[in-house]
């Protein structure tokens, strides 16, 4: 229950609409199982009901954590392209405050949510800790590196040396999502050609139901 949750608070999720939707399902399920029933009687048939059931309540448990790992790139994604613009503030003379201030209009709600976060408690606490915090929400620990060499523009000086530094870093991040986002799309593309090798699989298992069932009359019968 306890990630159950998580995931809820994460996702902003209703527990009353996924309990709903999650019985639905089920409802369905035992109401393809009453019809096969009462139009094929007990039998092989009967197996359909058992396997939609069971990708069901697969698909639907696995929404959760998926939803989570796709939330999470999102936001690396989106901490990319913001701060490739914070990047570009900075370079053009901007403080690091004012920089984070520049970025806002051009963020999502969520996002904006934890920069002003970010910007209230760097008024109120001058060490590193609202940097290592804000970084703290993505899964990505290059992201932590990022924030420490924004840190360190503050607390050491805004010198070439800490920009060059945080461009270094920040520049391996963008590289390494630049990477992932291609080999994504590449497997995307070979995962579509398995898709006639699954339809031709989901064709077979319903001939082979389709046998059994008539062989089944026919002993039946003799």
């Amino acid at each position: 229950m306890k990630k159950l949750d998580y995931y809820f608070k994460e996702l902003g999720l209703s527990k009353t609409k996924e309990g709903i939707l999650f019985l639905s399902g089920v409802l369905a399920s035992l109401g393809l199982a009453v019809g096969i029933f009462f139009w094929k009687g007990m039998g092989v048939m009967m197996l359909i009901p058992a396997v939609v059931l069971i990708l069901f309540v697969y698909v639907f448990g696995m929404r959760y954590p998926r939803g989570i790992r796709k939330r999470d790139d999102e936001d690396l994604e989106e901490f990319v392209r913001l701060f490739t613009f914070f990047g570009i503030y900075i370079a053009n003379g901007h403080n690091v405050f004012h920089a984070l201030e520049s970025i806002l209009p051009f963020s999502s709600s969520r996002m904006k949510a934890r920069l002003e976060g970010l910007l209230s408690s760097i008024e109120n606490d001058k060490t590193v800790t609202p940097f290592i915090d804000f970084s703290s929400r993505f899964p990505d620990m290059k992201v932590r590196e990022v924030m420490v060499a924004i840190y360190a523009m503050i607390d050491e000086g805004e010198g070439g040396v800490y920009i060059a530094q945080f461009q270094h870093i920040f520049g391996k991040l963008s590289d390494d999502r630049h990477a992932l986002a291609k080999a994504k799309r590449i497997e995307a593309l070979q995962n579509l050609s398995f898709l006639p090798l699954a339809g031709s699989g989901i064709a077979m298992m319903m001939l082979v139901v389709a046998l059994m069932e008539i062989m089944g009359s026919l002993m039946y019968v003799i």
